[in-house]
């Protein structure tokens, strides 16, 4: 099969060439309308039980998670600059499309009793921004007086309090909810600037705004990361520039073709298939590797281009399809675990493995059959007295001495076997993020102010 294969490929090039940049353009295409997700992520398939009572709960209670938390703590907060500070930032906030609610000591209600009425109503403590110090004060006593939101709102004792800010449940999972915390956030910080205080944010639209964006940024990280070792390793291999460019040319089009699938299946980026296109790479690279090392072995031996380029596709096309096909089944078999975000990564990873591998087998020997054929200098790399001396030890070690290699596989599984009766699970939201992020320690320091509340 791999030798009619080969034949194919070589006999048309110009129209593979033309059918891969034309599927490329259409992936590059779909892939400028990739979105990112802003659920969270369902990890729990649908017929969970616990997902159903989930399910039930929001149908009852309505949808979860859309407070956002501003925290300060100062014992001399109410002052004419800070209070009017806070007032005004409150009021801003509330004015912003995606906004609900904004509850905070300069936006509290009394509840009043209505004689004539025969009804209790809610009153606003603060109907204007104050504008001079004793009405700061007036305002501050009649706070004092409303014991209700001391461990609420605000805590007497340290001078802690918090603005919870309400999302609008309809926009809480749209792409306009990042820019709303944005915005709050930015005024948050003009806020502690111009007053001189620390402003802690959390809250889950804030904390997911927050991984979301750690999403796309670490996507790029990893992916510049992959390409950066990838095309090292490829240089000291080859020492060969025209090598390491166009290996890295077929990776580039293997991520290409695995964000656009991504866009093409209706799925969105998550914090698992983020992972697909440094995945791409580091799949891809070898495959390159593989095919190259098989081209120059078959040229040292023939010094024939066409018999070397045949023959390459012919013995490792095979190969790396065994490879590429065993690892795209590991991949797929997260399809059958009915979690979604599970399904999406197994079903994409496990169709862009095998696309990867099929560029890799049509591109290169295309590339190299117009290139001209290797130099000597370039075929060094074949006789690495290192390498061969090392492979050497490695087969004596296998043939001579099975008995160690088994006891010391057998030692390095009981090992690892302790190590996974140690795994615990868990199943926090901030379970990615540093213990020194901002995040996280602006969620320890309101969480320290909610203990302070409750005693």
């Amino acid at each position: 099969m791999f030798t009619w294969l080969a034949r194919v490929i070589l006999r048309n090039r110009l129209l593979f060439i033309v059918l891969i940049g034309a599927v490329t353009v259409l992936m590059g295409y779909k892939a400028t309308t990739i979105q990112l997700s802003y659920d969270f992520a369902r990890i729990l398939p649908e017929t969970d039980a616990d997902f159903k009572a989930y399910e039930s709960f929001k149908s009852r209670f309505g949808e979860d998670g859309s407070v956002m938390v501003l925290g300060v703590e100062d014992k001399n907060f109410f002052t004419l600059k800070k209070y009017g500070d806070w007032y005004q930032l409150g009021e801003e906030i509330k004015a912003m499309d995606g906004i609900e609610e904004v509850v905070s000591l300069a936006r509290l209600y009394n509840v009043v009793k209505n004689d004539s009425a025969r009804k209790f109503e809610m009153k606003p403590i603060v109907t204007h921004k104050p504008t001079s110090q004793s009405e700061v004060d007036s305002i501050k006593a009649e706070i004092d007086k409303l014991p209700f939101y001391d461990g609420f709102i605000r805590n007497s004792e340290t001078g802690a309090s918090v603005m919870a800010i309400t999302f609008d449940k309809n926009k809480l999972n749209t792409k306009n909810r990042i820019d709303v915390v944005r915005q709050i956030k930015e005024k948050a910080e003009a806020f502690g600037e111009s007053n001189s205080l620390q402003v802690h944010i959390s809250g889950l639209p804030y904390i997911r705004t927050a991984i979301t964006s750690k999403v796309v940024d670490e996507m790029k990280l990893f992916m510049l990361l992959a390409i950066l070792v990838t095309a090292i390793v490829l240089f000291v291999f080859f020492r060969n520039f025209q090598v390491l460019f166009f290996s890295l040319i077929v990776v580039f089009v293997s991520v290409i073709w695995s964000i656009g699938i991504i866009a093409l299946l209706g799925y969105k980026i998550t914090i698992l298939s983020g992972l697909i296109p440094p995945l791409i790479i580091v799949i891809g690279i070898p495959n390159s590797i593989l095919l190259l090392n098989k081209y120059q072995v078959e040229y040292s031996r023939h010094n024939s281009q066409a018999k070397a380029l045949a023959r390459m596709v012919q013995r490792i096309g095979f190969t790396t399809f065994l490879a590429n096909v065993t690892t795209s089944i590991g991949f797929f078999v997260f399809y059958f675990t009915h979690s979604r975000i599970l399904m999406e990564f197994g079903l994409v990873a496990a169709i862009n493995v095998m696309a990867t591998w099929l560029i890799s087998l049509i591109l290169i020997p295309i590339v190299y059959s117009y290139l001209a054929p290797p130099d000597i200098k370039h075929l060094k790399h074949l006789q690495a007295p290192r390498l061969n001396k090392l492979l050497s030890n490695v087969d004596k070690w296998v043939h001579s001495h099975p008995k160690y290699i088994y006891v010391s596989v057998s030692i390095i599984m009981l090992i690892s076997f302790f190590g996974i009766s140690k795994i615990s699970t868990n199943g926090f939201v901030v379970d990615d993020l540093p213990k020194r992020d901002p995040v996280y320690l602006d969620m320890k320091f309101l969480k320290v102010i909610s203990k302070a509340f409750c005693r």
